[in-house]
């Protein structure tokens, strides 16, 4: 019944349209100022109101195996599998984080925060000769310093 009462509707609008007989049907492109097609304009309209992901970059153009670039998406788009993602979703899960049972576990946490996730980095700089990049623990992004 919905279908027929919308079919109505359109009709009572069509009914106010008249036509000109003498005149051509025009083409209008919105996404143009010129009012013309181009593919550079459907191009640029398709990604329209969309946003661009800073550390895309960052993982993607690197010389890491593709697991660990598909970790570091996850990571920056926080959907790894920790305590509260978990919690969120009513399942089974520690109170704590595991490592240092002090806060509780989130992926920022678990990569930056955590006393052990900090000596770790700390070592790691230490054994590749770069100075201390290690993230700040009040820092609520991992891939921002």
């Amino acid at each position: 019944m919905a279908v027929l009462s919308e079919f109505l509707d359109i009709w009572d609008l069509v009914q106010e349209v008249v036509l000109q007989p003498d005149t051509e049907d025009v083409h209008k492109w919105r996404f143009e100022v010129s009012g013309k097609f181009s593919t550079k304009s459907s191009y640029e309209a398709f990604f329209n109101g969309s946003t661009y992901f800073a550390p895309s970059n960052l993982i993607w153009e690197t010389w890491a195996p593709r697991k660990c670039k598909f970790f570091l998406w996850l990571v920056a788009h926080n959907r790894c599998w920790t305590v509260d993602r978990l919690a969120r979703r009513g399942l089974p899960h520690p109170d704590h984080c595991p490592l240092c049972d002090e806060e509780d576990e989130t992926i920022n946490h678990l990569l930056s925060a955590c006393v052990f996730a900090r000596q770790l980095w700390h070592q790691l700089w230490r054994f590749f000769g770069i100075p201390d990049v290690t993230p700040q623990t009040d820092s609520n992004n991992f891939f921002l310093r």
